[in-house]
């Protein structure tokens, strides 16, 4: 990839010390193939000191919630990054990825990822077909199939994108959908968690969700969203 369209990849963490432990070595291996920033969103276990003490680039943001998160870190990556990647942090990346993204954006201004969990259960496989299939309908994409865009395209938005501290993804991608036209799609998938889906149980995961994303679309408040979520 060419200096002109180097690439930043901002992760928002939130309490991921454990996930961060265990994907040491993949985050290392990462920041030597393009710009990394890490933005914390007041974690209240050890997320920031790990990630100080093996030198990565790592910020607070002021406001607590993924849309101001992945705002304040595109606003922190070097000046010389022309492409924005937003990627969990218990999300891997295929071979190449800095490639495919380039060549994506090459004649587009937005895409993201096919999505792949990891487990070869029947449910999580049922579960990442629908995901797929439903983001190639609706031309939406979620946090989780690793949204990338312009920097300059996204620099447009990035305040509204801020003021959304939940559904930043869903508002993200509909806004860029509208204006700038369907996402380019990559289709070697990222490897995404299944753990939320384990924690809480995959039937009350779908639901929930699905709920949330109904409250939004009829009108409830990223903000009020946000504090039923996390029950504030």
């Amino acid at each position: 990839m060419s200096a002109a369209n180097k690439l930043c990849i901002v992760v928002p963490v939130l309490n991921e010390h454990q996930v961060l432990q265990n994907k040491l070595e993949y985050f290392q291996n990462l920041r030597r193939t393009c710009a990394l920033v890490f933005v914390d969103g007041n974690s209240s276990d050890q997320t920031v000191t790990f990630l100080h003490e093996r030198h990565f680039d790592v910020i607070t943001a002021p406001i607590r919630g993924r849309g101001a998160q992945i705002s304040y870190g595109a606003s922190h990556c070097p000046k010389d990054c022309k492409h924005l990647l937003f990627l969990h942090a218990d999300t891997e990346l295929p071979k190449d990825f800095n490639v495919l993204i380039d060549s994506a954006l090459s004649d587009g201004s937005w895409g993201r990822f096919e999505i792949c969990l990891n487990s070869n259960k029947l449910i999580f496989k049922i579960i990442q077909l629908m995901m797929n299939i439903r983001s190639r309908i609706t031309n939406i994409a979620t946090g989780d199939q690793g949204i990338f865009v312009k920097r300059d395209i996204f620099v447009r938005y990035s305040n509204d994108v801020r003021d959304h501290p939940l559904m930043e993804d869903i508002f993200l991608s509909k806004t860029l959908k509208k204006n700038h036209g369907p996402a380019k799609i990559i289709k070697q998938p990222i490897i995404t968690s299944n753990r939320y889906w384990v924690r809480h149980g995959v039937i009350r995961t779908i639901v929930r969700m699905w709920a949330y994303r109904l409250l939004y679309y009829f009108g409830m408040s990223p903000k009020k969203l946000y504090q039923r979520y996390y029950r504030l």
